[in-house]
């Protein structure tokens, strides 16, 4: 039975390589393929359905493509482009259970980050004494080794499982929960919205542009500040303007923390001591007339300060950077090339090392209350480059404080350079791997008409000749993400996005919220089409429909269990592939099932054929 998956694995493999190859031209993978829908000149209304569903959701669920043909793709279309008129109560049931999705930042520090003293003293309580033993050798004077006599060591605790058990539970004990449950609840969200919620195009959306603004997970405070970075900052905006998503995106607690902008200080940035702190408040506090009286900064300057003297997180941070010969403080341009090449222009949109330079300046200042306390946005005056910029050949005057940022948001978020690249990377989303010219000019026009308003970009789009062209019909290949929660929809499967689920995802390398650089993952074939990742999702279907994964739930027709495998494969065929099968593949298929009939007897699992279906090359694309 392995032996004839593993022929059939070998079969979808090697075609899936060969004929998803982006250097391909579309006509000869058509050629190639003899599929039984054949690529016209011109999409029938079935493949339109089938095509739209593609690319705008995470896959059909049973008895949705019959439902779209009856209503027309068209009224489908504008129904998702609305998401706020569409109920999704349902999502929201399966929700309540994840409690960090409710918390604010703060909320979520206060629960899974313990302090500093409570994490000593349980670590006191906990590590074992005088537990092993080393022997420590020394060169002598001369040269020989010297062996010194064994010296007692206290081994580390955590690598104890019943120790780390009790550590565990004290923890909970106190008030604090697993750190880990953070990104488990969020990363189980996300997958719980993607194959249940009823509003897919804003899902598929809301994935591609975190994508596309990414933020690594397991930086720091990241972990906490990252649910409402994806819940509050990215969903909301992404049927509204760029410069309003972009400027969340600019002051969003996770974004200043991953890219170190809230480091980000004047050179000549000067913080008074303490005691001058304090009497510059008492002074201004005295003075109400005063329109430079800075109350609150004082406060949250007075507090930093602090912190830089008492916080052992802190101190430990500048211990590090010192070491290293890093300054505590000073313009860090990190975020000011990214939203460049990365956020807005692309690596080509005109911009110098120079605008680098002098939007870094821009944004000194904008930085955060106690970040790893789950502080929001704050604009510091004391810390921020009040002197006269000029950013792509326009000047910025000086003293603007916290407007000279803004000002830059603004001038990249409608620069054409911006909105050639934003056009550019939808439609390789949505379209394919490389989009007609004639397309990202349509939609560039569109962005720069229309203010950056990104519905309308999508609308001028999804109407395009070049989204609705034959050369676009199942031209993409799905991301592991994508390829898994489409499996679990085809099936009509429920899952809660456990753990487990999530695994499958990370072994295929697109771990939800953990793409460490800032690009973010590749949205392009090549990137996933190799032997290794293939096997991945071939061993993922089989998993999935054999209801082997925890937390998810396949249930298949009574009468498949009494029914002829190829009826079966036929069944399987039409609702998960909608006839969109090579000859090549279902001779294959054909003889996998017969040589697996005469090895058990005439018998075969029906989650086998429903795995090898999924595993099939045709199920990769869209």
């Amino acid at each position: 039975m392995q032996n004839n998956i593993r022929q059939f694995y070998q079969f979808c493999s090697i075609v899936l390589i060969l004929t998803l190859s982006v250097a391909t031209p579309l006509s000869v993978l058509a050629q190639k393929s003899k599929s039984p829908i054949p690529v016209p000149g011109k999409l029938t209304e079935q493949q339109k359905v089938l095509h739209l569903l593609d690319r705008i959701t995470f896959g059909a669920r049973p008895g949705e493509v019959d439902r779209i043909n009856q209503i027309g793709w068209e009224k489908y279309l504008e129904e998702q482009m609305q998401p706020e008129k569409i109920n999704d109560e349902i999502v929201t049931q399966k929700l309540q259970p994840l409690a960090t999705l409710k918390m604010s930042d703060e909320q979520i520090v206060k629960t899974y980050d313990p302090p500093q003293d409570v994490i000593k003293e349980l670590r006191d309580r906990f590590q074992p004494k005088n537990t092993a033993q080393e022997t420590v050798s020394e060169p002598t004077a001369n040269g020989e080794m010297k062996v010194e006599k064994p010296k007692t060591v206290n081994a580390d605790f955590m690598t104890d499982p019943n120790k780390r058990r009790e550590y565990a539970k004290a923890l909970i004990d106190l008030g604090y929960r697993p750190r880990q449950e953070v990104i488990n609840e969020l990363q189980a969200s996300k997958l719980i919205r993607a194959v249940s919620s009823e509003r897919q195009m804003q899902e598929v959306l809301t994935d591609f542009w975190f994508n596309h603004f990414n933020v690594f997970a397991n930086k720091g405070a990241d972990r906490y500040l990252i649910t409402n970075y994806e819940n509050q900052v990215i969903r909301p905006n992404v049927f509204g303007k760029f410069e309003d998503l972009l400027l969340a995106t600019a002051k969003s607690p996770a974004m200043l923390f991953y890219l170190d902008n809230w480091l980000s200080t004047a050179p000549d940035a000067k913080i008074p001591d303490l005691q001058k702190l304090r009497q510059m408040r008492q002074e201004r506090m005295g003075n109400q007339n005063n329109p430079t009286n800075p109350k609150r900064e004082m406060r949250q300057m007075e507090r930093l300060q602090q912190r830089q003297m008492t916080d052992p997180k802190m101190q430990e941070k500048m211990a590090q950077q010192q070491a290293q010969g890093k300054r505590r403080r000073g313009i860090n341009e990190n975020y000011a090339r990214e939203i460049m090449e990365l956020h807005t222009l692309g690596v080509d949109g005109g911009y110098t090392q120079k605008d680098v330079q002098e939007i870094a300046r821009c944004l000194t200042g904008w930085t955060l209350k106690q970040p790893r306390n789950g502080g929001g946005f704050n604009y510091a005056p004391i810390m921020h480059d009040n002197g006269e910029k000029v950013v792509l050949g326009q000047k910025i005057s000086a003293g603007g404080g916290q407007q000279d940022g803004e000002k830059v948001i603004k001038l990249l978020a409608h620069h054409p350079s911006t909105a050639k690249f934003i056009s550019t990377k939808l439609a390789r989303k949505f379209v394919s791997d490389n989009p007609p010219a004639s397309l990202v000019e349509k939609m560039s026009q569109t962005f720069l008409k229309k203010d950056g308003d990104l519905r309308e970009v999508y609308k001028t789009m999804l109407t395009s000749n070049e989204f609705w062209a034959a050369e676009s019909y199942r031209a993409k290949i799905k991301t592991p993400f994508e390829m898994t929660v489409s499996a679990v929809r085809a099936l009509g499967a429920e899952t809660n996005g456990s753990p487990q689920f999530h695994k499958w995802i990370q072994q295929m390398g697109e771990g939800l919220f953990l793409a460490q650089p800032p690009t973010g993952y590749a949205d392009t074939a090549e990137t996933w089409v190799n032997t290794g990742a293939l096997l991945e999702r071939m061993n993922f279907a089989l998993a999935l429909s054999g209801n082997k994964i925890f937390g998810t739930n396949v249930n298949f027709p009574a009468e498949l269990k009494t029914s002829k495998p190829n009826e079966v494969a036929d069944y399987f065929i039409k609702t998960i592939l909608h006839g969109n099968i090579s000859a090549q593949t279902r001779a294959t298929l054909d003889k996998t099932l017969a040589d697996t009939q005469i090895a058990n007897n005439g018998k075969m699992d029906v989650s086998k054929i429903a795995g090898l279906i999924l595993g099939s090359p045709e199920f990769q694309r869209q």
